[in-house]
């Protein structure tokens, strides 16, 4: 940005759907340096400097977690009994401890359900066992989410973090 005129960044700013937000915080704050600002530029920079900065929050609060769909691809892919330490992890890292013995409990008790309706089932309808491994994965993974894990609105209420948002 340093070799861009003023007019040059001062288009920077003022075409946000041709430069992404990046682009136009550094023209705003090549202008600053160079002395050229305004009250324009300052609620520019304030506001992509916040907008940014609550972005990154939210990153690295979803880098705590293991992310739904690899919970799901376990699931699916070895059996539905891995995805209980996986939510338990994550309602760990999010400091909730009182949903990790109901999730950890949940996941020991789909072993004896499914050996009895292993046994209960035909053998010529062994095929509903991945039918059951699929609605339990579903039902397993969606509700411990919602019930257990906070968004990141709400994991900020909770910490008593505030946002300029």
């Amino acid at each position: 940005m340093a070799n861009k005129s003023d007019a040059e960044l001062v288009k920077v700013i003022n075409t946000p759907a041709t430069y992404a937000e990046e682009a136009q915080l550094a023209a705003a704050f090549e202008l600053k340096s160079r002395g050229t600002t305004s009250d324009a530029v300052d609620r520019l920079i304030a506001k992509l400097t916040d907008k940014l900065e609550a972005e990154q929050q939210v990153k690295e609060f979803e880098k705590k977690l293991t992310s739904k769909n690899t919970i799901y691809f376990l699931a699916f892919l070895v059996t539905p009994l891995v995805i209980g330490p996986f939510m338990a992890f994550n309602i760990w890292e999010l400091g909730n401890r009182k949903g990790i013995w109901t999730v950890l409990g949940l996941t020991v008790l789909y072993l004896p359900l499914l050996v009895i309706a292993l046994e209960l089932l035909p053998s010529d309808l062994s095929w509903m066992v991945g039918v059951i491994h699929l609605i339990y994965g579903v039902f397993f993974v969606e509700w411990t989410w919602k019930k257990y894990l906070p968004t990141f609105d709400e994991y900020q209420k909770e910490k008593g973090i505030s946002t300029q948002t």
